[in-house]
């Protein structure tokens, strides 16, 4: 079929602050279940202005600081997230303080 199968815990389309130390932003506790994921940087500092440092990127990144996802500005990503019992995923800004979107779904 062409829907996903979801039951709680689920977080949707919300918004976070993030600064240049990930540990500040997780956006996904650590559990041993797939969870379907969704992040897109939105371009914005904290105060809602347009950021205008140079590449500024949101990296995604895993609870002991590996990056999997650099986003740049209006980028975003979906995909299925199953990492056992390190699934922890937090949200680190390369500059600035940015606005991220974010949300997940727990695979039924």
């Amino acid at each position: 079929t062409n829907t996903l199968e979801v039951k709680s815990p689920f977080v949707g389309i919300s918004k976070i602050t993030c600064t240049t130390d990930g540990t500040d932003t997780e956006i996904l506790p650590s559990v041993d279940i797939t969870r379907y994921v969704y992040i897109k940087n939105t371009g914005l500092k904290s105060d809602g202005t347009t950021s205008t440092a140079s590449g500024t990127t949101l990296k995604v990144e895993t609870a002991n600081g590996y990056r999997i996802i650099d986003l740049a500005k209006d980028e975003f990503c979906y995909f299925p997230h199953h990492a056992e019992a390190a699934g922890v995923l937090q949200l680190e800004a390369s500059a600035d303080t940015i606005i991220a979107e974010y949300g997940y779904w727990t695979k039924a």
